[in-house]
């Protein structure tokens, strides 16, 4: 039992093989190293399990089995098939890895990158091999030690719920002290003050003077929201219309919870007068409380500054670490704001009431879909939305592209012939899917998911492990590798660890939305003969100009003027990091 597995060393190099083939985004070569190292691993555990099944078997039959070899030389054969294969493999993902580069628009990957995941993946391999054949012996050895006392069959059965257990109790110490020290460092984040921005003076902005909450409460993703953004100068410099100063409202959560920054958010709506303007936009954050400026300006510039966008914030960690210790607050955040806006819209008179619309990007979209009860709800409740890079595994989006219209590709499905619902990777497929084909009426109210081909997180699914999605075989994605394949479990891994550096693209693919949200915000708000390539320029120019501050200065006036704020959903301002 303690003897290293020849079967699954074989298992063990054969998966790790297949990890690199290509993928939706080209990986570094530590993240290729790592998921080598692991998928090798679970290959090498199956390899074990096998061998073990087998003795076992072969042990309660009394069969003795017996391996020699008669041909000479076989041994140094099949290590030279192995070699070669491992070449051939190499120099084939070299190949593709650069052709995916390409297709989404990045640098290609030097030649040592393989090299140096290979290194990663072996010495990865070899440590865990180590331990689980320890692991094994150890297991051995205290089931022929309980094979005193009790059946062979029960003592092995012991041994592995032990093994179970002490491996559970391990694993919930070791999550809690991670996640411990990730919300301290999260709140150190939360509360280090952005730089090159200043806090608003506008009554149209929270955090101003007279505000429900301070400046310094918001926190730094609420800071650079209500101090970014157009003034209504400058919308009118761009559309050549006479404009209002956009509306912002933003809340935290303090020690009251979710209760509390619906509170606080609803105080700041009617002191600032959000409900008067004709458009009203419900945009649930992302991890950190990050709001998408690209999204928020669009709806600014398209309805001349007559809006008010509200958002609280329901976490101050990262978008993945949310979703793995509290997954339902986005969702409870998001219904909680939403019904506290329609019961004060519902006293207003008709003629009076703003046109709701939501939106939300990322874990913010997930979170957003938590206000409704299904696709009909939605519809019955809105004037329009749009859905930004919405994960995979959200619920109400999985739902419609089940019941997508016959022919129909799953990252475009076409829903009652796009009569309400669209789904686009860009923005020309408003008017027409995945293959071309024109698609009907457009009927308010207007809602839209933008997701590029390439942008793992709306692509990856539990199921992505054991079945393949029709995706992977449509071939409809205009930016994803055509050689890309499915493999069981060995795909699911390469999707989650694309996720990891989906913010590394050029705007236009894997999870960096940009210039094409403005296009998709004036087909919902049907505002289709705005300046849109205008109004792009000028988001774009804002975002070139807090990307490079002056030292010292800066752009934020504290009445809207100034320009973006964080352009990424993850690092600083501007700067790449962890999505969310």
């Amino acid at each position: 039992m303690g003897a290293v597995s020849g079967l699954g060393l074989v298992l063990g190099l054969c998966a790790f093989l297949v990890t690199f083939a290509p993928s939706l985004l080209p990986r570094r070569w530590l993240m290729q190293g790592l998921i080598g190292g692991v998928v090798a691993v679970i290959g090498y555990l199956v390899g074990l399990a096998l061998e073990a099944t087998a003795r076992f078997l072969a042990r309660m039959i009394g069969l003795t089995v017996q391996v020699t070899w008669t041909m000479p030389g076989g041994q140094q054969i099949l290590t030279l098939v192995g070699v070669t294969l491992l070449v051939l493999g190499w120099s084939w993902s070299v190949r593709e890895h650069r052709r995916t580069a390409r297709l989404v628009d990045m640098p290609l990957q030097p030649v040592w990158h393989d090299i140096a995941a290979t290194g990663v993946a072996l010495a990865f391999l070899a440590v865990l091999v180590t331990l689980v054949t320890g692991l094994v012996m150890l297991g051995s050895w205290a089931t022929n030690g309980l094979d005193l006392f009790m059946p062979s069959l029960l003592s092995l059965l012991v041994v592995v719920v032990a093994i179970i257990v002490a491996l559970r109790l391990v694993n919930r110490v070791l999550v809690r002290r991670v996640f411990e020290s990730l919300t301290r460092q999260a709140e150190k984040m939360n509360r280090r003050r952005p730089r090159g921005v200043e806090a608003p003076t506008s009554a149209t902005r929270s955090g101003s003077p007279g505000a429900a909450q301070s400046w310094d409460d918001l926190g730094r993703r609420g800071q650079i929201f209500t101090s970014c953004g157009p003034s209504a100068q400058q919308i009118e410099a761009v559309t050549g219309e006479p404009a209002l100063e956009p509306i912002r409202v933003y809340a935290t959560q303090g020690d009251d919870g979710v209760a509390g920054a619906v509170a606080a958010a609803m105080a700041e709506v009617r002191r600032t007068g959000a409900l008067n303007r004709g458009t009203l936009v419900v945009n649930t954050p992302a991890g950190r409380g990050w709001v998408d400026e690209f999204s928020v300006q669009a709806v600014e510039y398209l309805t001349g500054g007559d809006c008010a966008t509200v958002s609280i914030q329901y976490s101050k960690l990262a978008s993945a670490f949310v979703f793995l210790a509290d997954r339902d607050t986005p969702g409870q955040s998001a219904f909680a704001l939403l019904e506290a806006l329609e019961e004060e819209i519902e006293l207003m008179p008709r003629d009076r009431r703003p046109a709701i619309f939501v939106s939300g990007e990322s874990l913010g979209s997930f979170g957003g879909h938590g206000a409704f009860v299904d696709a009909d709800d939605m519809v019955a409740r809105i004037a329009g939305a749009v859905w930004i890079g919405t994960p995979g595994f959200t619920r109400i989006a999985r739902d419609l592209v089940r019941l997508r219209m016959r022919g129909s590709p799953e990252i475009t499905p076409v829903i009652d012939n796009g009569k309400h619902i669209r789904f686009v990777t860009r923005p020309e497929e408003l008017v027409a899917d995945a293959y071309g084909r024109p698609l009907g009426r457009w009927d308010a109210p207007r809602i839209v998911y933008v997701a590029h081909a390439s942008d793992p997180m709306a692509r990856f699914t539990a199921e992505l492990a054991w079945r393949e999605p029709d995706w992977l075989h449509e071939r409809a994605g205009s930016d994803v590798n055509p050689s890309l394949r499915w493999w069981p479990l060995v795909t699911w891994f390469q999707v989650s660890t694309d996720m990891a550096t989906s913010l590394d693209t050029p705007p236009g693919h894997g999870h960096i939305y940009e210039d094409e949200l403005v296009p998709v915000w004036a087909a919902v708000l049907q505002r289709t003969d705005a300046p849109v390539t205008a109004i792009v320029a000028a988001i774009r120019s804002a975002v070139e100009v807090l990307k490079k501050p002056a030292p010292g200065a800066a752009v934020g006036s504290g009445k809207g003027s100034g320009s973006l704020g964080s352009i990424r959903p993850g690092g600083g301002l501007g700067g790449p990091g962890a999505s969310g």
